[in-house]
């Protein structure tokens, strides 16, 4: 417990160290995420990420009273396969995820722009308990291919957004501890913090600190024929917005709602 208690004050040190002499500006975020998992056959299971994101213009272009709906902000397509070495060792495989990121007009000159981007990323997942607390810790290494940005007309529109250039190829680091909290049989809080380390001969000195996440959630265990869940709560995201001309710093006050499918096999299952 104190190894983990350090290893959270070692991230918020570093992320509030990294947030120093830069220019801070803010959104208002709405994140929603629906988690599928499934049983292939023994260890071996699968899942199937879909998020979608929106947002509000941020504070250094416009007041539009912070509306988290005004834009959208990104979706995301990411299958895993996971084993499950032991019951406290876990290895996965995301081999090929899709993002699609939003840029407004306002940051852009009077142009809302997309940016495809896929990913590669394997991880470990370690679970322990401290009593009745489940922790988790997670260590995910991401290989990014980030397309260009590219004007949205009618549709997505990509065109030269399907190009990525070697320049643009990038290593991302993610660090990841998590409690589970029960309350009641139904009732759980979980919080976590996660911290991004960017690497690569395409990142910079001032680009190797990347983002910080922390959130605290409720979760709910409904009473149905199958497995599931579904979590709402508050997320502070800062992420480096370095450019040029000005040392940015964003600041994403994030709601979040999680919709978890724990094990799809027994949808089946009861169907028959």
């Amino acid at each position: 417990m104190k190894n983990i208690l350090l290893t959270i004050a070692g991230l918020i040190s570093l992320n509030l160290s990294a947030q120093s002499n830069r220019v801070p500006f803010e959104r208002n975020c709405f994140w929603t995420e629906t988690v599928i998992n499934g049983v292939i056959k023994d260890k071996w299971k699968y899942q199937f990420d879909y998020q979608y994101r929106t947002s509000s213009e941020p504070t250094n272009v416009s007041s539009d009273k912070g509306n988290m709906f005004t834009n959208p902000f990104q979706h995301v397509y990411r299958p895993w396969i996971h084993y499950q070495a032991t019951p406290k060792v876990r290895l996965s495989l995301s081999p090929l995820g899709f993002w699609e990121s939003y840029t407004s007009a306002l940051e852009n000159g009077g142009s809302n722009k997309v940016q495809p981007e896929f990913r590669i990323c394997p991880q470990i997942t370690l679970s322990d308990k401290i009593g009745n607390v489940s922790i988790d810790q997670r260590y995910r290494l991401e290989y990014r291919m980030l397309g260009q940005k590219v004007v949205l007309n009618d549709g997505l529109g990509y065109g030269l957004g399907l190009s990525f250039p070697d320049d643009s190829r990038k290593y991302r680091l993610r660090y990841f501890v998590r409690a589970t909290v029960p309350l009641t049989k139904k009732l759980y809080v979980v919080t976590w913090n996660e911290l991004f380390v960017s690497f690569g001969k395409n990142v910079s000195d001032n680009k190797i600190w990347d983002q910080n996440r922390t959130f605290c959630l409720l979760g709910v265990r409904p009473k149905i024929s199958f497995p599931m869940r579904f979590e709402l709560g508050y997320g502070l995201q800062y992420a480096n917005r370095y450019t040029s001309k000005i040392d940015y710093v964003e600041k994403n006050n994030i709601l979040q709602v999680y919709i978890i499918v724990e094990n799809l096999n027994k949808i089946w299952n009861n169907k028959k």
